[in-house]
């Protein structure tokens, strides 16, 4: 039987029993509070908290991964390299217990893990033109980069050459080939439509690459 009793208040210092689906977990409430989330949540304001038999608070969750968010919970940082057949059920957990550094780190893992994708440079007109006629995939996409030949919204780049490197070839160019110095901008090119796109934000490519290789 579950009981529904009043908050629960304890010190920093405290043990705290979790009964996690019949699996008995005990940790600090300092660490169950560390990050912003579910249990922060539930120890900092007047939820009621449901309890089992013995007193422990009851989770209704798998706790097949539960001592991951536990230690991540702890460190701020789990090596998911190890569980990599297992990113999806722990980013669902971690999306539960509402733990973002996690869920990121989550959402990743696969791009970070897939075969790399070659991206060349294009140094000036000649090699874009080239680039145009030697077309075999559906698409190609020019990164503007930043006067400091740097990319910004990196991990966001790599998520979508990652997810539309079997359609769509990647290129570079130098900022000054591009229409800024200080952002990283794109241009998308299809066969059908030599001009491109026009210059887009790294919030529009996604969507831009996604109708090119559609339509």
């Amino acid at each position: 039987m579950i009981l529904i009793q009043d908050s629960v208040f304890f010190k920093m210092t405290d043990t705290v029993r979790l009964d996690v689906s019949g699996t008995i977990f005990k940790t600090a409430k300092s660490t169950l509070t560390k990050f912003d989330g579910f249990f922060r949540t539930m120890f900092e304001t007047p939820v009621p908290v449901p309890k089992d038999e013995s007193d422990a608070i009851f989770i209704d969750r798998s706790p097949k991964h539960f001592d991951l968010i536990l230690n991540s919970m702890r460190d701020g940082h789990v090596d998911l390299q190890k569980y990599l057949e297992d990113v999806k059920e722990i980013q669902k957990e971690a999306e539960y217990y509402m733990l973002n550094g996690l869920v990121e780190l989550c959402y990743r893992i696969p791009s970070e893990n897939k075969e790399p994708v070659e991206i060349k440079e294009l140094k000036d007109d000649r090699d874009e033109m080239n680039a145009i006629l030697g077309l075999e995939k559906k698409a190609f996409v020019i990164i503007y980069l930043r006067e400091n030949g740097e990319v910004r919204h990196r991990h966001e780049v790599l998520d979508i050459i990652s997810k539309y490197g079997q359609f769509v070839d990647f290129y570079t160019a130098p900022h000054r080939r591009g229409p800024g110095w200080s952002h990283t901008a794109f241009k998308v090119f299809k066969k059908s439509r030599p001009l491109g796109s026009a210059n887009l934000k790294i919030c529009e490519l996604d969507s831009v690459i996604g109708n090119f290789i559609t339509s």
